[in-house]
């Protein structure tokens, strides 16, 4: 009798669990999601009194939302969410968090400030000649162009993109560069002179050469692509952990990310 009440138990409690699985089944199946996994190397030189760098970044992009993670276990990280303007930077050294929102950054700057902003960028003039150089890099077959940018800073750019790779991060970056038609240049004459010159950039960089004049100061960076994959991604990669603190930030702008994709530079 023991023995048939410890079946009829155990058979309980394997309805229960199985049960319990196929309720829980939908959730975890939504929690995950297929999405781009991108590693790329950055190198910069020409900063006063440093030595050349180079560091590894990884790219995150599923759940409508991109993070870029520093290989420094005690960097900063960075995730957009183009649905809500949100930019979220997390410091893994001290385990803190802030948040900027593109939209509401805008909103609190004084008229005169957006103008002059405004006026600053629509300085910028961008030129994108297509060349018939071709090569392959990590993988992937490359066309060279050439980009010149005048305005608040001189920037001449070697960019090698390929068309082997369907990926657009467009809107992820407008968010980050503030450049897209719901930017600070919008749908003016300047923002969409500037859009159509890069546009002539087919495909996705994978190579891109930078040189710049900063206050006297040459700079140089390079940033290229070593990996492209599409892989299972967890909706937590894109959220804070619970033990780390909000930090408010009182500042108009927002700290660039270095080792970003530059989707069209």
């Amino acid at each position: 009798m023991k023995h048939s009440t410890l079946r009829s138990a155990q058979l309980v409690s394997f309805a229960l669990a199985a049960l319990l699985a196929l309720v829980l089944a939908p959730s975890i199946a939504l929690a995950e999601e297929e999405g781009v996994f991108i590693e790329t190397v950055n190198r910069s030189s020409g900063l006063t009194g440093e030595a050349p760098t180079e560091e590894v970044s990884q790219t995150f992009v599923a759940h409508g939302k991109m993070k870029v993670a520093s290989a420094d276990p005690n960097g900063t990280d960075m995730i957009l969410d183009p649905a809500t303007g949100e930019m979220t930077f997390m410091n893994h050294g001290v385990k803190e968090f802030y948040k900027i929102n593109a939209k509401s950054m805008m909103e609190g700057l004084s008229k005169p400030g957006m103008d002059q902003m405004r006026a600053m960028m629509e300085q910028t003039k961008v030129t994108v000649e297509p060349t018939d150089e071709t090569r392959e890099i990590n993988g992937w077959n490359c066309r060279k162009y050439r980009v010149t940018k005048t305005g608040m800073m001189e920037i001449e750019q070697e960019v090698w993109a390929t068309e082997d790779v369907d990926l657009d991060l467009d809107r992820y970056t407008d968010l980050m560069s503030l450049s897209g038609p719901d930017g600070l240049l919008g749908d003016s004459e300047a923002g969409h002179a500037q859009r159509a010159e890069m546009e002539k950039i087919k495909g996705y960089p994978i190579l891109t050469k930078s040189k710049m004049q900063l206050m006297g100061t040459n700079m140089e960076s390079e940033t290229e692509v070593r990996v492209i994959r599409r892989e299972p991604m967890a909706a937590s990669l894109f959220e804070v952990p619970a033990d780390y603190k909000e930090r408010e930030m009182n500042m108009p702008g927002a700290p660039s990310a270095h080792g970003a994709p530059a989707g069209h530079p």
